[in-house]
């Protein structure tokens, strides 16, 4: 873009915004800007803690040791026919051969490092138009609209290809196209490891619209064999035209897809968290800067027509609308939203607060206390997440740190399995699914996992419907010849089915512990049952020392939490009523959200007083009203 002569008295253009903030303002740039690279650190270094991760690492070990890509499902025993278009391929590699060389820790700390680049390279992006003040802010506002999608998935490369691109189109747009053919290779890492390439390949094409009344021949030329580079995977182009297939099939417009949580809308009423209310606030900042941008256009003399031309981008504002429309539909595009839409929000607020002189002015002054602002609320995130406070506020497992985090995946449900020697074939449920498609404990494959590409629509309807429905459940397990069940028992509908099958007679319960129950078709496997009940025991006694270890608070341990409230519950729910309430003390200890240690002491209030132990449930009701004192039923029970 031209750069402008001050204009009224030597008042700054908006190019010479940065240049005329004081010493102080641009101390406190720089340091808002370091403050929020950190914490996104903070918030990207938390411990495994994601289902998926685990099937791209079984994927990459395949491929590792096969040295090949397959081009049907290589993981489960229910669809070894059905093709796998893994354009994901080079990150499940990748993600393996770090895991074989540094384990679990080394992953935690490259995943950090991968999206700390990313915020590195957005605030360079956004503060080129906004300064480092306010472009911290913006930023800072998207990293905390983006940080429920900060796990170990090929997402998290996609959050850096996006900002790679458009910072690519944004340099090309000031220097008249050079280094735009860094599009090319971009594009081709980008379709070798995640299917969100259409992303960066829709960035291109608005970019392409947004030089339609001042063509770029650089643009036109790379962009468009950046676009065609896209078919250089091993599918070909039946793979650069797969996502677009999956879109069509897995959204949350599909009630069988309704279910799961990440394609639901985050307008939906049962959407909450943090993520959640920094998204709806950076939707409602790119909006308001777009039209007000808009309008500034509108007013602006005829004279100066072609400035404003140069500075309004309609293709950036068709690529916010699109990706706005995308994360309305389904809450799992919120991240890829709120990031790759922050560059054009931040040049939409420049053009807002340099619209005019006094508001040029009044942008300058306030650019020190923004970035304050920004820095103060850097700060506050990242000690939150540190802390564990933002995950105990949020009610969501993650645990700042490396490793991988307790009480989520089957480990010891699954070395159980294995040293027993359970018979095969495996019944899973999806959220098990990744994990134990990595171990394999009995061979053969799991039932299900996370590649809903895999197992098409039809397969996951029969398996959402069976879970549901007892007979429909128990018609599967004879069809695929199910001797072994091994149940993730959080979610309530899973916990159910773990109930069902504890009552039903026909299978047995051989081990359980806070993230799995264990069950065993009882006819036909009589070996099987004697040899798991000689070793329950034993294996109890782990799960016991697991719930017996000494409280730690802080850091907050979310995932012995999530854990120890799963088996609390699971214990419930197949009547082991004492158990359980001895499991909800223990929940007690670790210091859970108010809201929860009401609602549990509540529960075991009801318990006691059912079963005549009346003192046990007034000291319940008495905890109650200390820290909710207008709770109606802690004071019945009371009296």
């Amino acid at each position: 873009m031209p750069r402008q002569r001050p204009k009224r008295g030597g008042d700054p253009a908006p190019e010479d915004t940065r240049a005329t903030v004081s010493g102080l303002g641009v101390w406190l740039g720089r340091a808002a800007s370091t403050a929020v690279a950190l914490t996104a650190f903070a918030l990207a270094f938390h411990k495994l803690d994601d289902f998926d991760t685990w099937w791209h690492l079984a994927a990459g070990r395949w491929i590792a040791t096969h040295h090949a890509i397959p081009a049907t499902d290589t993981l489960s025993h229910t669809v070894p026919d059905h093709p796998w278009i893994n354009l994901q391929w080079g990150f499940d590699l990748v993600l393996y051969l770090l895991h074989a060389r540094g384990g679990p820790v080394l992953l935690c700390v490259v995943g950090a490092i991968v999206f700390s680049v990313t915020v590195i390279l957005l605030l360079r992006l956004v503060g080129r138009d906004l300064g480092s003040g306010w472009g911290a802010l913006v930023v800072l506002l998207s990293l905390l609209a983006a940080q429920e999608r900060i796990t170990l998935r090929p997402e998290l490369v996609s959050f850096l290809l996006l900002v790679g691109v458009l910072s690519v189109l944004e340099h090309g747009r000031r220097v008249e196209g050079r280094g735009l053919w860094l599009l090319v290779p971009l594009m081709i890492v980008w379709a070798n490891v995640h299917a969100l390439f259409v992303v960066g390949a829709f960035a291109i094409v608005c970019a392409l619209v947004g030089t339609a009344t001042r063509p770029s021949h650089r643009l036109m030329i790379w962009g468009g064999t950046a676009l065609a580079s896209v078919v250089m995977n091993p599918f070909g182009v039946e793979g650069a035209l797969f996502p677009l297939k999956l879109v069509s099939r897995i959204n949350g417009s599909n009630p069988v897809f309704q279910t799961i949580g990440e394609f639901a809308s985050p307008f939906a009423a049962r959407a909450t968290g943090v993520s959640l209310v920094f998204y709806k606030i950076v939707l409602a900042l790119g909006c308001a800067t777009a039209i007000l941008t808009l309008i500034v256009g509108w007013r602006r003399p005829r004279g100066q027509a072609a400035g404003q031309d140069a500075r309004f981008d309609w293709g950036g504002l068709i690529f916010f609308l699109g990706l706005a429309v995308l994360s309305a539909v389904a809450r799992r595009n919120v991240a890829i939203f709120a990031i790759g839409t922050a560059p054009f929000v931040g040049r939409w607020l420049s053009v807002v607060l340099t619209s005019g002189p006094g508001r040029r002015r009044l942008s300058l002054r306030l650019a020190p206390l923004m970035a304050g602002t920004a820095a103060i609320g850097a700060v506050l995130a990242g000690a939150a997440a540190v802390t564990g406070a933002l995950y105990k506020v949020d009610n969501t497992p993650e645990e700042f740190g490396a490793g991988v985090i307790e009480g989520t995946f089957p480990v010891r449900a699954a070395a159980f399995a294995r040293a027993a020697a359970l018979p095969p074939k495996l019944y899973n449920d999806m959220s098990s699914g990744g994990y134990l498609s990595w171990d394999d404990p009995l061979g053969g494959g799991v039932f299900i996992d996370g590649r809903l590409e895999v197992y098409d629509t039809p397969f996951v309807t029969d398996y959402v419907m069976a879970v549901a429905d007892p007979d429909r459940w128990q018609a599967e397990a004879d069809r695929y010849g199910i001797q072994t069940a091994i149940i993730f028992h959080r979610f309530e509908n899973d916990r159910v089915l773990a109930g069902r099958l504890f009552h039903s007679g026909r299978w047995t319960l051989v081990y359980a512990d806070e993230v799995a129950a264990i069950f065993v078709r009882t006819q036909g496997n009589e070996a099987a049952l004697t040899k798991a009940a000689s070793m329950r025991a034993q294996w109890n006694s782990q799960t016991d020392a697991w719930l017996a270890r000494p409280v730690r608070k802080w850091p907050y341990p979310a995932g012995r939490v999530e854990g120890t409230r799963a088996f609390a519950r699971f214990l419930a729910t197949i009547g082991l009523y004492d158990p359980a309430v001895a499991t909800y003390l223990k929940l007690l200890d670790l210091g859970v959200r108010t809201s929860e240690e009401v609602d549990v002491r509540l529960l075991l209030a009801r318990y006691f007083a059912k079963t005549n132990r009346l003192a046990q449930a007034q000291e319940q009701a008495r905890r109650i009203l200390v820290i909710a004192p207008d709770n109606v039923e802690a004071r019945t029970l009371l009296q």
